[in-house]
């Protein structure tokens, strides 16, 4: 499955670590914005040390499911990288 996740998170430890987890499974494409792309099984590992590394009350991450049409009709304007960066881009 594919996954956009963005964050906002005020506190830089928390932040720092929230960013080194998502680099672990995915790809920064912009400051709070990683690209992921993820089986069923890590992504419930994923979510329960996102849930660990951040405060629900403080910080607000947002998590969008990439389906097929929107994989397909997403493009990167004025950049060198493609939109997750391989083939194909659908699931």
């Amino acid at each position: 499955m594919y996954l956009l996740v963005m964050y906002d998170i005020s506190d830089d430890k928390r932040r720092r670590q929230v960013e080194k987890l998502l680099s672990t499974y995915g790809k920064r494409v912009n400051y709070s914005v990683f690209e992921v792309e993820i089986n069923s099984v890590d992504y419930g590992v994923l979510l329960r040390k996102l849930k660990k590394e951040s405060s629900a009350k403080l910080d607000h991450i947002r998590i969008y499911f990439l389906d097929k049409i929107v994989l397909t009709r997403s493009f990167v304007l004025h950049t060198n990288a493609e939109v997750f960066n391989h083939e194909p881009l659908y699931i």
